[in-house]
């Protein structure tokens, strides 16, 4: 049987994660499903972890690779290690190969670009499956891959995003869960939603392009209209892949989902995200078919599959027992409403939700290509904290457009959400290929930039303040492996998700789900505690179920 390796290089820029260590994406694993459904035999690693392989990888026949754009070096860092261990074809995917003609200096065989599924199969056929190349002429003939002709870059074109029923026809695998090591206390995100539903495009870049046409599709078109720009513009938020990329909005059968939740539970996994880029598009694709989801407020939620999936995820017994956490990924305030943010509140009570603002500024939004306002967002925070919720909201400094009246009502926005918000999340704009600020340049830092920096002290500021409400509570953790930077202190998780944790000799908790009393902020993203109690050994039960 053919060995397969995916290493999981998503988000980890140089060959570690920056950030967010305990995530787990849906990409990688939905991969695996393809490969499993032709025999193959797989598993995935985390490139930190697939570095420490050596001879072991020998074991493996192909190497697939899952990466952003930002992660290039992380990528090249794991073909020279396969180099030089193993050996056999390397097969690139993820939004990586959105920017294909930037890939020129990756020593790679075969990428996949865009949904991976139907490509993959393709491939597999003609003879990947038992670790074959195709030739360079029946890679010509394949939609959706990029490779290589005398040195230069072959494109064979996008290929139609897939419709809901063939999404629906392809599994996720959930046993090559159990390649990253410490699986059992991650979040591991389980597709509910492919695409988006945004195909705003972003007006900034129509002026830039001799001014909108002024069709006014991408706002009051039809379903079908909106797919197309007549300047080309890419739809959805400006800094964004996702709708170019991925498609409109399509929803997975709820019974599938449900079923790929009671695996994960098998395998001992403790905390499952529902992914999708709004939890409130689920089931809206239903309503306007055969016509895509590319409206991001019409027609309103489809609350009877959204409470036909939440009520079969929270009859598993381990969820409704509360041994298993489940929660969300995003919403968009676009779609929150009184008896939106009631049924999510009803479901998910006192769990994390991110919702997206990016600037406070309404003009600046409209510019960007947000399907919501900042006064939208305002008002979907209040409710969804009404009901129970923890709203995470994001922000982007450095943005097209960013000025000192831009900047000067973010930071009145963030004021008014202060009130209502668990977190302020920061990110400094970054051109992403395929997107539609792709061209524009990369911003400088917070460090050097006066107003981008405002912004980022603030975010800083109110997280400090959140952070230290906390302190004298208890909340429940899982332990995990000794801090990196200093080893008298192992990391914690909060369960369902919260700030990380760091706790003073606790090596002999490892893998314990806890009672952890916060004790101490230290930054605007670390709290340090204390056990006061153990609960249970969580690791040990995912590996006797592994």
């Amino acid at each position: 049987m053919t060995r397969a390796i995916i290493v999981d290089c998503l988000g980890r820029v140089k060959g570690k994660r920056l950030s967010t260590v305990d995530v787990i994406g849906a990409g990688p694993r939905s991969v695996a499903g393809v490969l499993e459904k032709h025999k193959v035999y797989v598993y995935i690693k985390p490139i930190e972890e697939f570095l420490r392989l050596k001879h072991k990888v020998r074991t493996y026949d192909m190497l697939l690779l899952s990466a952003m754009s930002t992660d290039k070096q992380a990528v090249m860092m794991a073909i020279k290690y396969w180099k030089k261990y193993g050996k056999g074809p390397i097969i690139l995917g993820g939004p990586i190969v959105f920017g294909y003609y930037s890939l020129k200096e990756l020593e790679f065989n075969v990428a996949v670009y865009g949904e991976a599924e139907k490509t993959l199969d393709e491939l597999l056929e003609l003879g990947l499956k038992d670790a074959e190349l195709p030739s360079l002429d029946e890679l010509a003939n394949v939609k959706g891959v990029v490779f290589k002709r005398k040195g230069e870059i072959v494109f064979t074109g996008r290929r139609d995003f897939l419709k809901r029923n063939e999404l629906n026809r392809y599994k996720p695998s959930t046993r090559s869960i159990t390649g990253y090591e410490q699986y059992w206390a991650y979040r591991v995100y389980v597709e509910v939603v492919r695409g988006c539903s945004n195909f705003h495009r972003p007006l900034i870049v129509t002026k830039e392009k001799g001014g909108c046409k002024e069709c006014s599709a991408c706002f009051k078109g039809s379903m079908l209209e909106r797919l197309t720009c007549p300047l080309n513009v890419p739809p959805g938020c400006g800094y964004c892949s996702v709708p170019a990329l991925y498609g409109p909005s399509r929803s997975r059968n709820p019974e599938a989902i449900i079923e790929e939740i009671k695996d994960m539970i098998r395998y001992g996994v403790t905390r499952i995200v529902l992914s999708a880029s709004d939890i409130l598009d689920y089931g809206r694709d239903v309503l306007v078919e055969p016509a895509p989801l590319t409206d991001p407020k019409h027609p309103p939620p489809n609350i009877e599959w959204l409470r036909k999936l939440f009520n079969g995820i929270f009859n598993i017994d381990e969820v409704s027992k509360n041994e298993v956490h489940v929660f969300l990924e995003n919403t968009k305030a676009s779609l929150v409403n009184e008896t939106t943010a009631k049924l999510l509140g009803e479901y998910f009570k006192g769990s994390p939700i991110h919702i997206g603002c990016e600037t406070g500024s309404i003009n600046h939004a409209i510019l960007i290509g947000r399907p919501s306002t900042p006064k939208d967002v305002i008002e979907a925070t209040k409710l969804l904290r009404k009901y129970g919720l923890k709203p995470y909201v994001y922000f982007i400094h450095g943005l097209p457009g960013q000025n000192i009246e831009t900047v000067k009502k973010t930071l009145e926005v963030m004021d008014i959400l202060g009130k209502y918000v668990e977190k302020f999340t920061v990110y400094k704009f970054t051109p992403i290929p395929g997107t539609a600020f792709e061209k524009y340049p990369s911003p400088p830092s917070a460090k050097v930039d006066r107003l981008s920096r405002a912004i980022v002290e603030e975010a800083r500021k109110m997280n400090m303040k959140f952070k230290k409400q906390l302190i004298g509570k208890t909340v429940t953790a899982v332990i995990v492996n000794p801090y990196a930077k200093n080893t008298e202190y192992n990391v914690a998780y909060t369960l369902p998700h919260g700030p990380v944790i760091l706790v003073k000799n606790a090596r002999r908790y490892y893998g314990f789900k806890a009672l952890v009393k916060i004790s101490n902020v230290i930054s605007d993203r670390l709290v340090m505690g204390e056990v006061v109690k153990v609960l249970s050994n969580v690791r040990l039960r995912a590996l006797k179920r592994k």
